[in-house]
């Protein structure tokens, strides 16, 4: 069984997780990961809030997830500061370690 804190560091990594991967899409027009991934990421996501909806609230970026359906990741904070650098950081790692260049 996880603990609370556990519960909202999950909740914490899968929107960053979400804003990032967003931030590539919809604002780079280039994605590492496919529809389908970032759907299933999506879903693993809103069944956590349901299921922990106090736990939810406590978590940063609560304010952009409150409402948050899986159904596109469009409107998501694609403009905060470290967003641009940490898709950047995940490209290099793409580039170098999965593609071997």
């Amino acid at each position: 069984m996880q603990t609370p804190e556990e519960i909202k560091s999950l909740i914490k990594r899968k929107r960053r997780q979400l804003v990032v991967h967003s931030f590539g899409y919809y604002r780079m027009n280039d994605n590492i990961i496919d529809d389908h991934t970032f759907d299933a990421w999506c879903m693993e996501l809103v069944e956590l809030q349901k299921k922990y909806p106090e736990l939810a609230k406590e978590v940063e970026l609560h304010e952009y997830f409150e409402d948050f359906d899986g159904s596109t990741g469009y409107h998501l904070p694609t403009h905060l500061p470290w967003v641009a650098d940490t898709w950047e950081k995940i490209k290099r790692y793409h580039r170098r370690v999965i593609n071997g260049e």
